[in-house]
């Protein structure tokens, strides 16, 4: 269940329902095809057993057709006395009996269809004439024939090829054999009848619907066949086999199986060692079910893009109004959000967005009282860290002067005293808590003056400042405070003493770099806005700076390699005293902006 924690609520219900869908549809398709197919060849191999049962009973009939007229041929007077007289070499009475014997036969070839020819097996034949009727010896009978004729009275024989000595054309037949015996009961002859095969052919092509059929003989040769379709040797051999076990397994007559791509369905034809087979390649049986896959396919796939529209549909209208409320949310509380919210939801939807507007309208209402309270905090702090600094100071210098006083009673008590009075009217400015940077730097100048004086000129100082520094705002006493602890801390007992104040800027901040070459602090690079570093007035200065400026603002102090300290200062260049007077809020908002846009205030 973690996928509903992790992925987005829409992606979820789009995949899950799509997927339902989906494998849904494939399920249906497969099944229906399955069955489909299994029906198909069910019903096909019912109907193949039905019609080899009743073309094998319809070739049976026309076989024993073939077996009558062997019979009658057997029987004829004219036959049977031309087997006797030519064993007597009564040549007259042969030629006679010859002729009434061709004249007959060739009557009852012409006349029984599919019957080609007659081959009569003597021992002592007359000479063949244009006739269907022809005679060899008895020597000449094949071998196979006498073996499949010599414990029987008649039977199928061979397939071959034959040619009448009037007829250049050859043609292959089926014989049936018949043994003709004497009084003794010895054989005289033997009488072949030649059927076509193509007359089979024929036969079986009529009845056969367009299926495939193959006449196997008992030496499960092909005897004829309606099909050109190329058999498998794997199937060749089953159907060999079938044909062998219908021979041998008597009232064994009919089978039926699926070899390879193919269905088989084999019968026995009654009366003679030949074999009906019926091959039906499988992908004919199952196109039907092909074709239903392939229209539930195309309704498939219709359906699924049918239903992936109304699922993006659907999904979007579920989830657009959340997707709203979080892109809304997001720009809380740096916008008023609640005229965004929509009002004409009447569902579920309308009660969430009404409580989210009562909810941002009481968190407005906490939120201002938190301001206002923070604002006249904020106020209050500053006045009382303004008022803290300027008695600290003064006592600072007035001890400073009483000890000058004391030690040397000179003239230049004036010039400090004048010094000093340019230092206070800087400092009171009337009340004001925020000057120009040239007023603060003016500030220094005096304060270093007066530190000058009172240090018999051991220390020197050097201020390096831009262009247009009367622009910028800073909070009064800023850089005073360093200074001054630089002079108190950093020169104890030293000479030639140096102070270089940098005022540089850059795109957005003001950087004041303050370098003494005093002794140094141990600790490296201590960030002034965790660290009491400095005494009460560095401190002082750095709580200001962060109640106007916060994050933007940055004090920073570090030995130098040669000695002394460098104290660095930034803050963010402002040139609106209305910014010293706004609420955290706008204070937030004005500075996202210039990290953003990159302006000045």
């Amino acid at each position: 269940m973690e996928i509903f924690k992790k992925y987005k609520i829409r992606n979820i219900f789009f995949i899950s329902f799509f997927l339902f869908v989906t494998v849904l549809l494939v399920v249906i398709i497969y099944v229906t095809y399955h069955l489909s197919t299994r029906e198909s060849i069910n019903t096909t191999l019912k109907h193949q057993e039905e019609k080899l049962n009743l073309l094998s009973e319809d070739l049976s009939s026309e076989l024993d057709n073939y077996h009558e007229t062997s019979i009658g041929m057997s029987r004829q007077n004219a036959f049977q006395n031309l087997l006797r007289v030519s064993n007597q070499g009564n040549s007259q009475e042969d030629r006679r009996l010859r002729s009434s014997v061709n004249l007959d036969f060739s009557n009852i070839t012409y006349s029984v269809p599919g019957l080609h020819s007659v081959s009569i097996y003597m021992e002592q034949p007359p000479s063949n004439g244009p006739h269907p009727v022809q005679y060899k010896p008895l020597s000449m009978l094949e071998e196979g024939w006498s073996k499949k004729l010599n414990n029987t009275s008649s039977g199928w024989l061979d397939e071959r090829e034959i040619q009448l000595y009037f007829d250049f054309d050859t043609e292959n037949v089926m014989s049936y054999g018949r043994n003709v015996y004497s009084a003794r009961g010895d054989r005289q002859a033997v009488l072949v009848l030649n059927i076509s095969t193509s007359y089979i052919e024929e036969w079986m092509q009529e009845r056969s619907d367009h299926s495939r059929l193959i006449l196997l003989d008992g030496e499960t040769s092909v005897l004829s066949r309606t099909t050109s379709i190329s058999i498998p040797e794997d199937t060749q051999k089953y159907l060999q086999e079938t044909a062998v076990r219908f021979q041998e397994e008597q009232g064994f007559s009919n089978q039926a199986s699926r070899e390879g791509n193919h269905l088989v369905v084999s019968t026995a034809i009654p009366g003679t060692d030949w074999t009906f087979i019926e091959i039906t390649p499988m992908e004919e049986l199952t196109e039907g079910g092909r074709e239903i896959a392939g229209w539930l396919t195309i309704i498939g796939t219709i359906s699924i893009i049918v239903a992936l529209l109304a699922t993006l549909y659907l999904t979007k209208k579920f989830t657009n109004p959340i997707m709203y409320l979080t892109k809304v949310l997001n720009k809380y509380p740096l916008h008023d959000i609640s005229a965004e919210l929509p009002t004409d939801y009447k569902n579920e939807f309308g009660q969430l967005f009404q409580g989210y507007r009562q909810l941002i309208h009481r968190s407005e209402l906490l939120y201002q009282s938190l301001i206002d309270k923070n604002r006249r905090q904020r106020k209050a702090e500053i006045k009382a860290l303004q008022a803290n600094i300027n008695p600290h100071f003064l006592y600072n210098t007035l001890d400073q002067l009483n000890w000058r006083a004391i030690e040397r009673g000179d003239d230049d008590m004036s010039r400090m005293m004048e010094l000093l009075g340019k230092m206070l009217r800087i400092g009171l400015s009337k009340g004001e808590s925020i000057i120009t940077v040239q007023n603060e730097l003016d500030y220094l100048r005096h304060y270093l003056e007066l530190q000058k004086i009172k240090m018999e000129d051991t220390l020197s100082y050097e201020i390096n400042e831009g262009e247009g520094m009367f622009r910028y705002l800073i909070p009064k006493l800023t850089l005073q405070p360093f200074v001054e602890n630089s002079i108190i801390h950093g020169f104890p007992d030293s000479k030639d003493c140096f102070i270089q104040l940098n005022v540089m800027e850059n795109e957005h901040d003001l950087v004041f770099e303050l370098i003494d070459n005093g002794k140094g602090i141990q600790h490296m690079n201590t960030n002034m806005s965790h660290s009491d570093t400095g005494g009460y007035g560095i401190k002082n200065v750095n709580d200001r700076l962060q109640v106007y400026f916060g994050y933007l603002a940055n004090v920073s102090l570090y030995s130098n390699d040669t000695g002394g300290t460098t104290v660095s200062i930034t803050i963010p260049k402002i040139t609106d005293r209305a910014f010293f007077e706004q609420s955290d809020v706008v204070h937030l908002e004005r500075r996202k902006d210039r990290d953003v846009e990159g302006r000045d205030y």
